[in-house]
């Protein structure tokens, strides 16, 4: 690994993954890495002919540590210049002025993961974007995102939704983004999720509730909304950040149905979203 210029251009042979359509360059010191990134990223990697627009330098520290048994969301500072701290457990990262570079000091995958999360969001967010925590269930190339807290069910439908031989974008991290000439597009991430799944038109975006029978219900976009940023990434610890983050967050949801999902744990889940999808009309 080059230790000198942290700006110069990947090592050969670097792991290159593409997220959302954002690529990113992964240039590791620690050789034992690359077999557990490329388990997590391997069906995201890059082709060839597509150029990166970011990179992450991971250095090993020079007392090495185990990795934490628990993992705790990063926590973000601003920095010096423009640029943005990520603290972890056991590691931290320095983020560029325009957030396309990452120094990180730390071992193990997750560093690696934890600060992807991170540039991704901030990738998002210059395109108008959101990265949020839900899962995206696929059907005839359109797109419905549920959220909710912890123990809401979004693990849970998404296994129902697989049962039924539905696609599920991701049940973690779902990326979402305006595109040219109106509409929103959906794309998944590693996180839960093995295998790539192409992107999809999003056309709604629901919250999630318990009962003995499964149905569609309206819901405002204002309620929408308040579950919405609480399982937002936030890229950016600053009132301009923050108030991008409900900005984009307003838009997606004046441009896509709101909904509640009220479900139970069987196929009449996947039956009443499967129903709904396919009356919905594409933006």
């Amino acid at each position: 690994m080059n230790r000198g210029d942290p700006l110069a251009g990947p090592r050969d042979g670097a792991l290159r993954i593409t997220l959302a359509g954002w690529t990113v360059s992964l240039d590791v010191e620690e050789e034992a890495l690359a077999s557990p990134l490329r388990r997590v990223f391997g069906a995201f990697l890059a082709p060839d002919a597509v150029a990166s627009d970011a990179r992450l330098v991971m250095r090993t520290p020079s007392t090495p540590t185990a990795p934490p048994t628990v993992q705790e969301l990063p926590r973000l500072e601003p920095g010096d210049s423009g640029t943005l701290r990520v603290e972890g457990s056991e590691y931290s990262a320095v983020l560029s002025q325009d957030r396309s570079h990452a120094d990180v000091t730390g071992s193990g995958r997750y560093p690696v993961e934890n600060v992807i999360k991170v540039m991704l969001a901030s990738a998002l967010a210059k395109r108008g974007g959101l990265l949020i925590h839900g899962v995206g269930l696929v059907h005839e190339g359109r797109t419905a995102l549920f959220v909710g807290h912890s123990g809401a069910g979004k693990s849970t439908l998404g296994g129902l939704w697989r049962e039924a031989g539905g696609v599920v974008l991701a049940d973690e991290l779902v990326a979402v983004w305006p595109v040219h000439g109106g509409g929103w597009r959906a794309s998944g991430t590693p996180w839960n999720v093995p295998i790539r799944t192409a992107e999809a038109t999003l056309v709604a975006v629901g919250t999630l509730g318990w009962d003995a029978a499964s149905r569609w219900e309206t819901q405002g976009a204002g309620e929408v909304a308040r579950v919405l940023l609480l399982n937002a990434l936030l890229p950016e610890p600053t009132a301009a950040g923050r108030g991008a983050l409900v900005g984009a967050a307003g838009r997606v949801l004046s441009s896509v149905e709101t909904a509640r999902l009220v479900f139970a744990r069987d196929a009449s889940a996947a039956d009443v979203v499967r129903s709904r999808l396919d009356a919905v009309v594409r933006p």
